[in-house]
């Protein structure tokens, strides 16, 4: 497919494919900018997202079929995935900063035609099969959830003791959620502080029950979609190796990581739970060392703090377009077939 093209960057149709209720927050900076450029923008909510997320004037597509009616030029994902059925450049932004979490490289499966990066370090994982695959392009844009993180303004709201926040990642060798549970619903029984608890959405239902019947004074449960009001309200972090620590880190908060597998000076690593109220303790109070490593941190992992990575994202999108973007990638049959079968959308016309 070859794109529609102009020399004076038409207005675009958009698409945001969504997939996890946490992508609504990572896609929005991008709409603001989208809209303020004059392009259309619209959203393809499936699988375990929900449509009730969307705010006022944001305008769901309700179906695959539509989604092709539409006709979309670039459609950005969050996902390492993308239906290929659906026409229009293929856009990865990401969906956290910490996506080598596992120690792993990022993964390519010939499903997008531009990865926009988080960072130098990021691109340098992809480049090298740019330059040998060639059906993809590379930009270091930025993520652009930053840009919705970093100018986040709340009323200014004073809690009359600190705020915990406690967000844990899914995979089971990594997760914390089962080994702390015991220990955090000890000391939510203590009224020195308040726990707000979120875990991410593909947590074993089981354990994210247990978290919500622990709810009292003390302790709230929250969705994946109060993220970035949470990230603002809470004082500190207790986490292990979710990517949610490093939007924290971001924000110059102090985070304690339980078994992190790689923890960073910017992090109090604990390692038994019965060291988890000593380390609020000094999360709480940071030493002079400790406050620089949390300064230190975000410009390490990413030059891009400047809250204008959706407009780099853009740019990149109708920089390929205008260059006459051709669908090169592999057929992709059985990721698509597999897609189709979830998606259940089977017309091949």
């Amino acid at each position: 497919m070859v794109a529609r093209m102009s020399q004076s960057h038409p207005s675009r149709r958009l698409l945001f494919y969504v997939e996890q209720n946490y992508s609504f927050d990572i896609l929005r900076p991008l709409q603001a900018e989208a809209r303020r450029r004059k392009h259309e923008v619209r959203w393809l909510v499936v699988g375990e997202a929900s449509r009730k997320l969307l705010n006022p004037g944001e305008q769901a597509i309700t179906s695959i079929s539509a989604a092709i009616t539409y006709g979309p030029d670039a459609v950005f994902a969050p996902s390492d995935r993308i239906p290929g059925f659906i026409p229009g450049l293929k856009v990865q932004v990401f969906h956290g900063i910490n996506e080598d979490k596992r120690g792993e490289p990022i993964p390519e499966r010939g499903l997008f035609d531009l990865y926009c990066t988080q960072s130098p370090a990021q691109a340098a994982m992809l480049l090298p099969l740019q330059a040998k695959r060639g059906y993809f392009q590379v930009v270091d844009t930025g993520w652009i959830k930053l840009d919705a993180i970093l100018e986040h303004r709340d009323a200014t709201i004073h809690y009359t003791r600190p705020q915990i926040l406690y967000a844990s990642t899914f995979t089971p060798s990594l997760s914390s959620a089962k080994a702390l549970l015991p220990e955090i619903k000890r000391l939510s029984q203590k009224p020195n502080w308040q726990w707000l608890v979120t875990l991410h959405p593909k947590m074993d239902p089981a354990i994210v029950a247990q978290y919500q019947s622990l709810e009292n004074d003390n302790l709230k449960f929250f969705g994946t979609d109060k993220v970035i009001e949470l990230l603002h309200r809470a004082d500190i972090m207790v986490s292990d190796n979710s990517s949610i620590l490093q939007e924290f880190l971001l924000l110059n908060k102090p985070v304690i990581t339980f078994r992190n597998r790689a923890p960073h000076p910017c992090m109090i690593n604990i390692t038994a739970t019965d060291q988890m109220e000593a380390a609020i303790a000094q999360a709480l109070n940071p030493d002079e060392q400790l406050r620089k490593a949390v300064a230190s941190y975000g410009p390490a992992i990413t030059p891009h703090l400047d809250g204008q990575s959706s407009g780099r994202v853009l740019d990149a999108t109708e920089k390929m377009l205008g260059e006459c973007w051709k669908n090169t990638k592999p057929a992709n049959i059985w990721r698509n077939f597999k897609m189709r079968r979830q998606l259940n959308y089977y017309k091949f016309w």
